[in-house]
Order: C-alpha cells, then structure tokens, then sequence
C-alpha cells in the first residue's frame, strides 16, 4: 500500500467500507493478497448512533513477516556439543541503510546479538509448541544497531524442552522431536537506492562449540564456567582458534509461522528482604514473593574456578534450607553452579531455564555476600492487564492479587502448571481457569495460540491429551482435561468475538467430541482422573471417581458444540450435539441420582461429595421435583464440615461459589470463601501465602498452582456482579450480591467492545448506590436492590424517568432494568 495514497482518501488495497453489522471487532480482511515482508498503512473512522462520522484516525501501519516456505533462503544450524553454542558471521553494510530486519527462529530457545549488544528484549524464546509440527519465528528492526562498514551477528542456543536431557516421568527428554537446539536466520537489509542485501545462515557462519554455558536444563538448571566466557565473540574482528563450521541439520517441522502472541520478558524485580547466614559461605535469601524467574547475584570472594551454588525453591526444610524434595525429576532441581573466573567480584544471571522460587539458597567456599547483591527477575509471557477488582474484604483482594501472580507465574509460551516442578501444560487446569484469566488479562493471542498447539498434539482418532505440547507420555481418558480445546475456543468467541478461530478449528473440534461420543458406555462418560485434589487427597483424584465430572464436561462440551455449530451453519451438527447433551444428562440422572434421598453418587462408593452433586446443580441438570431436596442435602453436607466448608477438588471449586449463589444460598457461599480453618484458601494466607497453592493441605508440595483461582470469577460475576450475556460483551448484567459484611466492591473489565465497569456501596440496610458503565454498541440488564419502602433513584431522579433506562420487572429482591450505553449512578435509599 502506498502512504500518500491514504492521504487521499484512497486505500489501494482494501476499502472495508462502512461496517454495520453491529460488530466492530474480528471484521474479516477481504482486501488483494497480502505480500511477505511488506508494509501496509492504514486509517479508519466512525459513525455515532446519529451517522456523524468522524475525523479520520491519524495513519498507522503494520508489517507482515515471511508469509511461505519459500522466503526463507537460510539452512538451520546446529551442534552435537553439550555446552551451549556459540554461532557468528560478520558481514558489510555499504550503502545507506533505509530499513533491516532479522528472521529467526529456533527449536529450543535462542539469544541474539549484533555488535556485541542483544538484539530485543526476548527471553526463554520462540515460545514452546509441538516442535516436530510447528516452530516459531521473531522479527527484530536491527537497523539501529548496524554500524556503516564491518558488522557482526552472533546467536547462542539453549535446550528449552526441545533438546531436553534431564530423565522425567513426563518423558520430555525421549520426546519424538528431541535433539539438539537448532537455528535458522536471515538479515535482510534495504538500502536507500533500492538494493538489498541478505544474510543468510550457512556453512560459512562459524561455530564455537566451547562456550561458558557448559550445560543447561529446563529442570534442572544451568552450569557456568566464567573462565570460558569469549570477550567480544559476537563482534567484528573476533578470532576464535577453535571455531568450526556449524552443522546444517533438516528443519524440526515442516511449518515455520510468526509468534504473535506475547514473548516472554522479564517484567519487573524483586529485592531480597532477608538474608540467613546457615554457615561459611552458605546463605538463604527470602525475596518476600513467590516468583517465576531466576536472580542477578553479585559474588564478592571466593577464587577462580570456585564452584557456587544457586538452588531455589518455594519454602526450606526444618533447617532453613531450601526444601526441592520430589520424585518426578532424576537431578538436581532448579540449582545453578556459576565457576568464577577471578577472584573479583562477579556479577551473573542464568540465560536458558526459568525457576519457580520464593528462597534462593547460595553457596560456595570463601564467598562473602550482603543482602543487597541479590535481585530477583520476575519472568513470564508479558500479557496486558485487562482486568481489576477490589472490594471491602481483605480476604478476597488478596486471593485476587494471587491468583494474579499465579497465573502470571505460570505464563511461559503455555501456561504451565506449576513453574517450579513440572512446567506442564495440563489442560485440565487451564480450561477451568479459562474465564478467571480472560477478567484478568488480554488471553486472545495466548489462547490462539495455545489452541493451535492442541490441534497439533490431537492424535489420529480425535482424542487430545492432557497436557499440551505433550510428549507421548500420559494419554488419560480425562474429558474433563481434554474438553479444553472446544472451552478454550468458546471462550475465544464469547469475549473477544473472534468467529474466525471457530472456523479454523471446527474439522478438529469435531474429530474431538467425535471420538467422545465413541466411547459412551450406557450413555455415560468417564474419567482416569476425575475431581483432583479434594481436602484429604493429595495424591490427586478424589474417591468418587471420574464418571460424574466426566459426564459433566461431556454435556458441557456437547452444548458448547451445538452452539458452535450452529454459529457456522453446521445445523445437523447443532441439531445432533444438542440431542446427545440431553441424553448424556438424561442417563447422568438415571445412573447416579438417588431420588429417594436426593444426592448423586457414582459408581465408586464414597459417601457424600459435595462436587458429585454441586455438578448437576451448576448445569440445572437436576430433575425440578427433586431440586430442592439435592440442594437441602447439599447445605447439610456444607454445615457439618466445621460449621460451613466446601469440601471440593479443582472441578468443584470452580462451580462452588457461583451455583450456591445463583440457586439464592450467596450467605453460605460467602460463608465458605472466608475461612481460615482447613480446608481454606484463607488458612494459606494464614500461612503467609503470596500465590496460590496446589493443595489444601499446608505441607502442599507446589506454592505456584493457579486452579484453586477459579474463585475469582465469582468475585467478578456476583460479588461485583458483572455477568456477560452475549457474545463479544454486546450484552452484559450486572448483579451484585452484598453479602456477608461486605459494604462495596468494585471491578473494572477493558473489553473488546471498551471498558465495563461497577461499583457498589451500602450502608446497613439504609442505602445502597450502584455506578455501572456499558461501553458504546452494548446493552445491559441491571439489577438494583430494593430496600424496605425505599425508592430508587438514577442521577438523583426516579430511575422511571431517567433517560436510557426503561423498567423491566422486580425479581428476588432486585428492580431489574435495561440500559443502554453510558454511566449510570443508581441508588437504593
């Protein structure tokens, strides 16, 4: 496209035209075919609700990457070596420089560097996929770093999961694409008078196989020998005695796409608070957090070639040291050894693995530390916030800025589970916090990606496995792990309005709940992991077994695909997925309800489970003649355990709170959030929690798990009470619920559509005021409470009489009324 074009008022490629279809986000290009390496300027207005339009928005432009196979000209480039590589070659810039760009991509991770400075800010990156199907690219503007005349790139690789060595019961290090860390890139360079030039990898780069980092490991940690490190090595004029020609290798994939999700950065800091002294050279640092990261250590003392010792972890043992006990990882865990190279003080961070950690134990003969040589490096893919709540319990603000920290912790080109111990990405765990994460942050390219990597991991006959990217190692039958692929997709849809990712996954989407279908036994589904990690189970499934939870997905995600379906135009798909989620809930009701005393059970005798029957309720699966007494035997259960606790796993939790409120029981749900005796997450703030832990109990093996967080999205749905009910935010509710000795709650959502927010406050039964804003092209339903011969008032007039608000009905204690876009200030006196 041509700048000067625009400024005419022409778009020479695509002229959207005015969009009236009521969406304003996701409008589908339909301009001439795009170009690789190409930029595309662009403009654009609008029109108010009277069809004013708009001055136009000043030009703006963005850049394609290399769109086909063919447009990459360079051979990837390895090494057998343990250490991790060095790569370089110096090239000439003659002329003028108008633009340069640097492609790259790698299996493993990479750093580059141009004149012996970094190129970007990028850490632990491409980001993770199924190697052997898909890898990632970067694109950087190098050209403030060239210099007129000789110039000189250089690339470091590390293993990441893609050259994994370390033995695990995940098997990562016998993954079918394991092998060592691999490269290709390509300069290209434009000069002012229209030539170009390109630098490509090839035999003619050289190799040095000898570098500083003498080994590193995603689990295991990094060893580094400072007496190798090559000063100036990726600068011009550098020899190097022992450099060799690299190894060209094939690609690891056929497929080499442009990462545009997020990378992953160090995003902010945190200093030590305390230092422990346990001996001579030997010291603990608590960071006051628990972090994903590593730290930058400054080590005075000790002699060259002294060996220190940097171990992490998220809690110490009954001496004080860090306690990094398991069993799924045959090494040494999250420990770094740096050899010194002087007897001067020494400065140094690891490179190519993350760690999980709150305490950083740090040792060596002779080192002589203070409490501010160490800083922690918080690190994670760096998506934006989206997303705020606060409210009048202290309780719930800081389980909220947790699972915050958590789920952060836990971004790395996936979300992992934990990043301490397993680095996994359990699909389970993420499809229950799908919407918790979509309040807090923008997930739309996270999600995008991540989706395209369980397409890529499903096997042959449709099934998905549990985790993703996956080794081969754990295909479970857990419907409530793999029906994250059709959640995550929905979720796409629902809050970003993103009908093209439905589109690109329904063939796959299918072939899944397909396979589903399949092994329906008498109409019911199952499970080999079911509700994990209930109060008393900390070794993982809960003794009811998996056929309700898996039931329930079943019917969920069978529902889900109806809609979906239908949304395409697939009308016998909607039509037939609809009638299975039916029967599927027709036979959950035959097999597990027992009528008489109104409960569910399962096939697996173990007495009453609150998440067996919380299930059925939170889907309105439960036949109404015996509604109430399923949810009368539920509060009995509830009231007994200690006066008022929820007895659930991760599946139970998350629909816990929400149901008990919708179904009028908000005081006993209230109730269970703020403990502080066990089983409650207040006992781990009790404990000086900072993050989320993975189990109840406070000898919890992980203080880094984000699935208890599903907690939160109660916050936002029913304590602030905002309720999205249509796709892409075009309709909303909002419906607080001031329970309990709560006096206000606030939260704050940036949409697609703009920002939605509500505020609450009441004093005792004498007033209540509510503010909500609805962004433009939106509607909502609003839900004010009525008090006692009260009156409710909008901007201080009757709320009848106000413009843009139009009475709809009283309900349950609430006048409900439908509003349009704007602010609104509601009060209940």
């Amino acid at each position: 496209m041509i700048e000067e074009n625009l400024d005419s008022g022409f778009g020479d490629v695509w002229d959207s035209g005015k969009c009236e279809s009521g969406r304003c986000v996701c409008i589908d290009y339909a301009g001439e075919k795009l170009q690789s390496a190409t930029r595309y300027y662009w403009k654009v207005c609008v029109w108010d609700e009277e069809d004013r339009i708009s001055a136009w928005s000043p030009i703006a432009w963005w850049e394609t990457g290399l769109l086909h196979p063919e447009d990459w000209s360079g051979a990837w480039l390895s090494s057998d070596g343990e250490h991790a590589p060095l790569f370089r070659s110096e090239f000439q810039v003659e002329k003028p420089l108008k633009q340069a760009r640097l492609y790259i991509s790698a299996a493993g991770y990479c750093e580059a560097y141009l004149n012996g400075g970094k190129v970007g800010d990028h850490k632990l990156e491409p980001a993770f996929t199924v190697y052997n199907k898909r890898n990632l690219y970067h694109v950087y503007d190098i050209g403030p770093q060239l210099l007129a005349g000789k110039n000189c790139v250089g690339i470091e690789l590390g293993r990441g999961f893609y050259g994994l060595r370390t033995p695990n019961v995940w098997n990562w290090h016998r993954a079918e694409w394991n092998d060592s860390p691999r490269f290709i890139a390509q300069l290209v360079i434009q000069y002012m008078d229209g030539s170009d030039l390109l630098v490509k990898t090839d035999d003619r780069w050289e190799l040095i196989e000898d570098g500083p980092t003498l080994s590193d490991s995603i689990f295991a940690g990094e060893r580094y020998d400072a007496r190798k490190y090559r000063t100036d090595w990726n600068k011009v004029d550098f020899c190097a005695a022992d450099a060799c020609k690299p190894k060209i290798v094939p690609p690891p994939s056929p497929r080499l796409e442009a990462q545009s999700m997020p990378s992953i950065r160090v995003v902010g800091h945190a200093d030590a608070v305390k230092m422990t002294i346990l001996g001579d050279g030997h010291y603990v640092f608590d960071m006051g957090d628990t972090i994903a990261g590593w730290v930058e250590a400054t080590i005075r003392g000790g002699r060259p070639g002294q060996s220190v010792s940097f171990i992490y972890g998220e809690k110490l043992d009954e001496t004080g040291r860090v306690d990094n006990r398991q069993t799924a990882i045959e090494a040494e865990i999250q420990t770094d050894h740096y050899l010194k190279s002087s007897w001067q003080a020494e400065k140094w961070e690891p490179k190519f693995s993350y760690k999980g950690f709150r305490y950083v134990e740090i040792s060596g003969q002779g080192i002589n530390m203070k409490l501010s040589d160490v800083t922690g490096k918080r690190v994670h893919t760096d998506l934006r916030s989206t997303g705020r709540f606060q409210c009048s319990n202290l309780l719930f603000n800081r389980i909220h800025e947790a699972t915050r920290k958590t789920l952060l912790n836990n971004f790395h080109g996936i979300i992992t589970d934990t990043p301490k111990y397993e680095k996994n990405g359990w699909l389970g765990d993420a499809q229950l916090i799908a919407e918790t994460a979509a309040f807090q942050f923008d997930m739309a390219l996270f999600w995008e990606k991540w989706l395209i990597d369980m397409r890529d991991s499903q096997r042959p006959d449709g099934s998905i496995p549990v985790m993703v990217p996956d080794s081969g190692w754990g295909d479970f039958h857990a419907p409530e792990w793999s029906s994250a692929y059709v959640l995550i997709a929905w979720r796409l849809y629902w809050y970003y309005d993103d009908m093209q990712v439905l589109q690109e996954h329904y063939g796959s989407l299918r072939r899944y709940i397909e396979y589903e279908i399949g092994l329906l036994d008498g109409g019911m589904s199952s499970s080999d992991l079911g509700d994990w990690l209930a109060p008393g189970y900390s070794e993982g499934r809960s003794p009811e077994g998996g056929q309700i939870t898996s039931s329930f997905h079943l019917i969920l995600v069978l529902r889900t695909m109806a809609g979906i379906a239908g949304l395409l135009g697939f009308s016998a798909d909607s039509e037939r997925y609809g009638e299975l989620a039916e029967e599927t809930a027709e036979a959950l009701n035959r097999e597990c309800l027992d009528r008489e005393n109104g409960l569910y059970h399962t096939n697996q005798e173990a007495g009453y489970r609150q998440t067996s029957n919380i299930l059925p309720l939170a889907l309105s699966l439960v036949p109404s003649n015996v509604e109430r007494q399923v949810e009368k035997r539920l509060l009995e259960d509830f009231e007994r355990r200690m006066g008022g606790h929820a007895d659930v796993g991760i599946i139970g939790h998350k629909y816990f709170y929400p149901t008990l409120t919708r179904l009028g029981y908000g005081e006993a749900a209230y109730r269970a959030a703020t403990q502080i005796a066990y089983p409650s997450m207040g006992l781990w703030f009790e404990q000086e929690a900072t993050t989320l832990w993975e189990y109840w109990d406070v000898n919890t093996r992980s203080r880094n798990h984000y699935m208890f967080g599903t907690i939160v999205q109660w916050f936002y749905e029913y304590i602030a009470g905002i309720r999205q009910t249509a796709a892409g935010w075009s309709e909303m509710e909002f419906k607080p619920h001031a329970l309990g000795d709560l006096t206000s709650a606030e939260a704050t959502l940036d949409t697609v559509k703009g920002t939605v927010h509500a505020a609450w406050s009441r004093t005792a039964d004498i007033s209540f005021e509510l503010t909500v804003h609805v962004p433009m092209q939106s509607r909502a339903m609003v839900y004010v409470p009525i008090l006692p011969a009260g009156q409710i008032t909008e901007n201080r007039l009757p709320a009848d009489q106000a413009c843009g608000i139009q009475y709809i009905k009283d309900e349950n204690g609430f006048r409900v009324y439908e509003i349009e876009a704007g602010r609104y200030a509601f009060a209940s006196r």
